[in-house]
């Protein structure tokens, strides 16, 4: 689908076309397929019908600009413009969503710009503000980037992939680099644009960097979900949001890390789950 402003998005849908629409919304540099399939499967299973998109600058959707250009000419309110593009493309007036590191700010502005387009609210590992507060090592760096680092062969990028997943994976459950490497491979052969990750990262500088104000005013259910041992985004960040929000559960882990790791797929769909039947109960 291509959005009012002419991006082109990429999109997958998992479970029956009548089910609950629950769209998830991935992290920087994060292409859909970072979803774990099996995580997909159980919301699909417990009757929502799953709309993962690539956001722009990675996967299948649309590069914004040529490879030796890293400038971003969007910000995030942009990105949480593709989102409701998408809703309007799939005729959905409005949709579960839940969002993963950046992709919880997406969600979050989308919750705070358009509220009458989201039926809940799910965040995973973000945080309200890019405050240095909610950030491990709370540096808050804030420079733009400018240059491309050398481009990687298949088995360098794997290799790198796999790095940066163990660094971010939860430390309480085993990590399984094996699995790690299928899924890098993946993403080398779906799409390697490096150039993308890039101009994310400058389109999340660009802001809003902000969200807590807005998130008070938010009356969707929402659940908090995030894990102590978060090598990214600080978890107290995950008290602050619940405490925001006017109508949030939160839940944090011990064991897990910055990821979704496969031992609390369970959890996570009971916990979308029941908070899609709190807005339901809740709907006039």
């Amino acid at each position: 689908m291509t959005t009012p402003a002419g991006v082109r998005i990429h999109y997958e849908t998992t479970g029956d076309p009548g089910g609950r629409p629950l769209v998830l919304v991935h992290g920087g540099g994060a292409q859909l397929i970072g979803w774990p399939e099996g995580f997909v499967e159980q919301l699909a299973a417990a009757g929502f019908l799953v709309v993962r998109p690539d956001n722009r600058d990675v996967g299948l959707s649309q590069m914004t600009a040529g490879p030796d250009d890293l400038t971003a000419t969007y910000d995030l309110d942009d990105m949480a413009d593709d989102v409701v593009a998408l809703l309007d493309h799939l005729g959905l007036a409005s949709a579960h969503l839940t969002g993963m590191s950046m992709g919880g700010f997406i969600v979050q502005l989308v919750a705070i710009r358009h509220p009458g387009r989201v039926a809940s609210l799910g965040l995973m590992s973000t945080c309200p503000s890019s405050d240095p507060e909610f950030l491990v090592p709370p540096t808050g760096d804030r420079t733009p980037l400018t240059e491309l680092p050398e481009p990687l062969t298949r088995e360098a990028y794997v290799e790198m992939f796999v790095g940066g997943q163990r660094g971010f994976a939860s430390p309480g459950f085993p990590f399984d680099a094996q699995e790690s490497a299928e899924l890098g491979a993946r993403y080398y052969d779906r799409v390697y644009r490096p150039d993308g990750l890039l101009r994310q990262w400058n389109a999340m500088l660009r802001g809003p960097l902000e969200r807590r104000a807005g998130l008070a005013r938010v009356t969707a259910p929402a659940v908090v979900l995030h894990g102590r041992g978060d090598q990214c985004v600080h978890w107290r960040s995950a008290l602050v949001t619940a405490e925001l929000l006017p109508h949030a559960e939160v839940h944090v882990y011990e064991e897990m890390g910055h990821d979704v790791p496969r031992e609390l797929w369970p959890e996570f769909v009971l916990a979308l789950a029941r908070t899609a039947r709190r807005a339901e109960r809740a709907a006039p």
